[in-house]
C-alpha cells in the first residue's frame, strides 16, 4: 500500500511537471513572436496588425494554460473522482449521468477562453462581425452538442471493461476510441458544422465552369464545391477541404468569393484539391490516430505500473483531459508536416493553374485576414500550420519565374 502510494505519487509529480516545463517553454515561444511583431511592424498603418498579430500570441499560448488548468481542477482537486463517488451509487445511470455533467461543465471551462479570446482579438481588431448574442448561441450549441455526445461515447469506449479485465479491455477501449473520432471526422462537415455555419452549393456560372475545368485537368472530380456564409460571424476569407468517403467536398467562404478574382479563386481551388490529391487529409488523420492511441496506451501502462485504483470511466476521462496536454513536445513536428503539406498543395495549385494568380491570392488573403508576413522562426516551428506568408509567397514566385 505505501508502494502504490509512492509511486502515485511519483507519477503525479513526474505529470506536473512535464505539463509545467510545457507552459514555460510555450510562453517563451509566444514572447519571441510578441518581441518579433513588435520589431517587424513598426510603422503606424501597421499597428492594428501588429495588435492582432501579439493578442493572437499571448492567445496561443493561454489554449495551452487552458488545458492545464481544466487537468488541474479535475484532477488535481479531485473534483472528477468526487464527482464519480456522488453519482457512482446510481449504478449505470449514474455513470451516463456523470458522463453528461462532466461534459456539460467541462464545455463551460473552454468556453471562458473562447469569449475572451472573441472580445479582446476578434472583435478588437474589427474581424469579427458576430454580435454578442450570436456568440451566445454558438456557445449553447457546444454545450448542448458536448453533452448529447458524451452518452454514446461512455457506452462506446467502455464496455470492454464490462466483459474483461483491464489489461485487455484498456487497449480495446483505445481502438474503439479511434473509431469513434474516425466517426466524428466524417460527422463534423456532415452533422455538426451545419448547425453553425450555412453551406449551399456554388452556384452555376462562369466560376463554378471555370473549377469544373480545372477539376477536369487535374484528373479529378468533387460533386461538392460548397459555399459558406462566413460574413455572418467574420471578415475573414478562407478554403478548406474537408470530409472522407462520399462526404468529401471544398468549402469556400463567402468573403473569399467577394474579395477574390475568378482566376484567383480557380487557384485557391487548385490548392485544396492539391490537398486531396496529395492524400493530406488522410495522412493527418492516421498520424494522429497513432499518436492517440500510443498516449492513451501509456497512460493505462503507467496507472498498471503505479497500482492506483481508479475506476476505468474516471480514467478514459482522465486521459481525455491529459492526452491533448501531455503531447507539447510533439507540436513542432506535426505543425512542420502540416506546413509541408502547404507548400506541396501550392506547388499542385501553381502547376494546374496561373501561379500568378495564386500569389495575388495569397497577398489579398494575407492582408484581408490580418496575418503578419513574417513570424519567429521558434513561433513559426512551433505552432504555425501555414508557412509564413513572405516564405510562401517567395516560393511560388521562384515557381512563377
Amino acid at each position: 500500500m505505501v508502494a502504490s502510494t509512492m509511486s502515485g505519487a511519483a507519477l503525479f509529480g513526474c505529470m506536473s511537471a512535464w505539463l509545467l516545463g510545457g507552459l514555460v517553454f510555450e510562453a517563451i515561444v509566444c514572447l519571441r513572436q510578441w518581441r518579433h511583431l513588435a520589431a517587424a511592424l513598426r510603422s503606424p498603418s501597421q499597428q492594428r496588425l501588429l495588435r492582432y498579430g501579439q493578442r493572437r500570441a499571448l492567445f496561443q499560448w493561454l489554449a495551452g494554460f487552458e488545458r492545464v488548468a481544466r487537468i488541474a481542477f479535475w484532477l488535481a482537486t479531485g473534483a472528477l473522482a468526487g464527482l464519480y463517488a456522488a453519482l457512482q451509487a446510481y449504478g449505470g445511470v449514474g455513470v451516463l449521468l456523470f458522463a453528461v455533467v462532466f461534459a456539460a461543465l467541462d464545455q463551460l471551462l473552454c468556453e471562458i477562453r473562447l469569449w475572451a479570446r472573441w472580445w479582446c482579438v476578434d472583435r478588437a481588431a474589427g474581424m469579427s462581425t458576430s454580435t454578442v448574442g450570436a456568440v451566445a448561441g454558438d456557445s449553447a450549441r457546444r454545450l448542448m452538442i458536448n453533452s448529447m455526445l458524451a452518452v454514446p461515447a461512455c457506452l462506446w469506449i467502455l464496455w470492454p471493461f464490462a466483459v474483461a479485465p483491464f489489461g485487455w479491455a484498456w487497449p480495446a477501449s483505445g481502438v474503439l476510441m479511434i473509431a469513434g473520432i474516425a466517426f466524428l471526422f466524417w460527422a463534423r462537415p456532415n452533422l455538426i458544422a451545419p448547425l453553425f455555419e450555412r453551406f449551399s452549393p456554388l452556384a452555376p456560372g462562369e466560376l463554378r465552369r471555370r473549377l469544373d475545368a480545372m477539376m477536369q485537368r487535374c484528373g479529378t472530380r468533387l460533386e461538392q464545391v460548397l459555399v459558406v456564409d462566413t460574413s455572418r460571424r467574420s471578415r475573414g476569407a478562407n478554403a478548406y477541404f474537408t470530409g472522407l468517403g462520399r462526404s468529401k467536398r471544398v468549402v469556400l467562404s463567402d468573403t473569399l468569393i467577394a474579395h477574390l478574382s475568378a482566376a484567383e479563386l480557380e487557384a485557391v481551388m487548385a490548392h485544396e484539391l492539391g490537398h486531396y490529391r496529395c492524400g493530406h487529409l488522410q495522412r493527418f488523420y492516421a498520424s494522429q490516430a497513432l499518436l492517440l492511441f500510443g498516449g492513451y496506451l501509456a497512460i493505462g501502462m503507467a496507472v498498471a505500473w503505479a497500482d492506483l485504483a481508479v475506476a476505468p470511466t474516471v480514467l478514459a476521462v482522465a486521459a481525455y483531459l491529459m492526452l491533448p496536454a501531455l503531447g507539447w513536445p510533439l507540436q513542432a513536428w506535426q505543425s512542420a508536416r502540416r506546413r509541408r503539406y502547404e507548400y506541396e498543395a501550392d506547388a499542385y495549385a501553381a502547376e494546374h493553374a496561373q501561379p500568378g494568380a495564386l500569389i495575388s491570392a495569397l497577398e489579398k488573403l494575407l492582408a484581408n485576414n490580418l496575418t503578419a508576413p513574417t513570424m519567429d522562426r521558434w513561433y513559426a516551428a512551433v505552432f504555425a500550420t501555414h508557412p509564413p506568408g513572405a516564405a510562401r509567397l517567395a516560393r511560388l514566385r521562384a515557381i512563377d519565374g
